[in-house]
């Protein structure tokens, strides 16, 4: 009697703690299934430049390029896609709606459905060709021709979302850049 006596106190004494036990995981696996990923995407213009180099075919024997060099960086928690990015220029200091009288231009500088793991960052170089180009007749000599950058992506809620922003200027004269004016800077979309 004394044996099956003690047996059932022990059983006794298990089965709150087995209780407690499975009230914790819930809890946890509710918290870890309703708490939401956090995201922190974000694109930083960490170099431009005006780039020179002799081509013997064209006249003049030169060829330039603008080229912006831009880290995206995810700091989140999950995966993220940059559905566009796009190296803008345009002749409007506002770029929110830039002109589409270039699609070429704009075809050139795009990069689309960028993967980015969770805690990484990618590099990517834009490159728009100058010298020489069509399209550099739109813009007069000795005006300001704004550059800017743009990004977009999906938000956890699947909305699309476009940051848009001016970084500086070139001045072009004769079909050749004669100066330029920039600012690094950084693109962040609103954490979540």
């Amino acid at each position: 009697m004394r044996t099956s006596a003690s047996r059932n106190q022990a059983s006794i004494q298990r089965t709150p703690l087995i209780a407690l036990a499975a009230v914790a995981l819930a809890a946890a696996i509710g918290y870890w299934k309703f708490t939401p990923i956090e995201r922190q995407l974000s694109a930083q213009i960490i170099q431009f430049e005006v780039t020179s180099e002799p081509d013997e075919a064209r006249t003049p024997p030169i060829r330039e390029s603008l080229v912006a060099t831009v880290t995206f960086a995810n700091g989140g928690e999950k995966a993220e896609t940059i559905s566009k990015a796009r190296f803008l220029v345009s002749s409007k200091e506002d770029l929110s709606a830039p002109r589409s009288w270039s699609p070429t231009i704009q075809r050139d500088s795009m990069l689309r459905d960028l993967n980015i793991p969770p805690g990484e960052s990618i590099t990517h170089t834009f490159i728009i060709p100058w010298t020489g180009r069509r399209e550099t007749l739109y813009f007069p000599d000795g005006s300001q021709i704004h550059l800017g950058f743009s990004i977009s992506s999906i938000t956890a809620d699947g909305e699309p979302i476009t940051l848009t922003k001016r970084f500086g200027y070139v001045v072009q004269k004769d079909g050749r850049i004669a100066n330029s004016d920039h600012q690094l800077l950084v693109l962040e979309f609103p954490r979540e």
